[in-house]
């Protein structure tokens, strides 16, 4: 019974805002085709996203966003963002749900989420939301953020008494899929955990990432190291991507993971590549062929996105 309680309590928490507020949706779907030919092709719904925004003051907006995953199963409802952001003369503050400070900015540059996830949040170095309070701060081309969260996520409760600090600075500007520009920036974070009862670890990550955009071209590298000393991981990832607009409605892409997991199970590197093409033949739909290519797999999907 209780998925049934939550999606009821999702309907009853947008019917107040329905007439009167910003409301907009965001469906991911594909068909892919492996290379394997022991595996089958399918169609399937990668993601639905549906947000509402108010502005109830000059300094004070809320935020709802309910997330569908449909990669396990489509009755897994999840509450991605619930959150209030307070601007202050210091900065501007953010309580609740919240998206994470750690692959934002690189996730903009890429600009492709609905084909693939930004290269952090793909090879699990961070959720993409978390549950805690956050604090933003920009003076001219400098930004500068921190979040204190759970440190488990947004699909799974806290389970512990540590928390999670994770940090970003950047220069530069910020959304280079809509404008010209560049960015460098840094990002930190860290979380302790318990090992067993009597030991305490720590997981930390650290980026460094850069982009540039002008005249239809944009671009973006970024280096990540996770280190956790309790299972002695000291992972490191390069992400390199890149997009082209050959003309208004028509772009070619490439994205490019180098992974060294370095665990002691394997230290093996690992790559993977995605390029191919976008297609919007009008607003508020995008389509993608694209081409994709690891280790030992190789696959066609044709992405979608629709949103309004």
């Amino acid at each position: 019974m209780n998925k049934y309680i939550l999606r009821l309590l999702i309907i009853l928490t947008f019917i107040p805002f329905t007439f009167c507020q910003n409301i907009s949706g965001k469906v991911f779907f594909n068909y892919s085709k492996p290379g394997n030919k022991d595996d089958i092709s399918s169609f399937g719904i990668k993601r639905t996203y549906l947000t509402v925004e108010k502005k109830v003051s000059v300094n004070i907006a809320y935020k709802f966003q309910a997330d569908i995953d449909y990669k396990s199963s489509p009755q897994n409802i999840y509450v991605k963002n619930a959150k209030v952001d307070w601007i202050t003369d210091q900065g501007k503050v953010v309580i609740g749900l919240q998206g994470m400070n750690m692959f934002k900015i690189q996730e903009t540059t890429w600009g492709k989420r609905y084909i693939e996830k930004s290269s952090m949040d793909q090879f699990k170095y961070s959720s993409s939301a978390d549950m805690g309070l956050g604090f933003y701060k920009s003076t001219n081309d400098i930004s500068i953020s921190a979040l204190i969260t759970n440190g488990s996520g947004y699909k799974k409760a806290e389970n512990d008494d540590h928390k999670k600090i994770s940090l970003q600075g950047i220069y530069g500007q910020q959304k280079l899929d809509k404008n010209d520009g560049f960015n460098i920036g840094s990002v930190y974070s860290t979380e302790s955990y318990d090992l067993d009862s009597s030991s305490v670890k720590n997981i930390s990550v650290i980026g460094l990432f850069g982009g540039y955009a002008s005249n239809g071209i944009r671009g973006g590298l970024e280096w990540n190291q996770k280190n956790d000393n309790g299972l002695d991981i000291k992972g490191q990832l390069m992400s390199l991507y890149a997009n082209y607009q050959t003309r208004k409605n028509i772009a070619l892409f490439l994205k490019y993971d180098m992974v060294s997991p370095n665990t002691k199970e394997s230290d093996e590197d690992k790559t993977y590549l995605i390029a191919g093409i976008e297609y919007s033949p009008g607003k508020g739909l995008m389509i993608s062929p694209n081409f994709r290519k690891t280790d030992d797999n190789s696959q066609l999907i044709l992405n979608f996105e629709f949103k309004f």
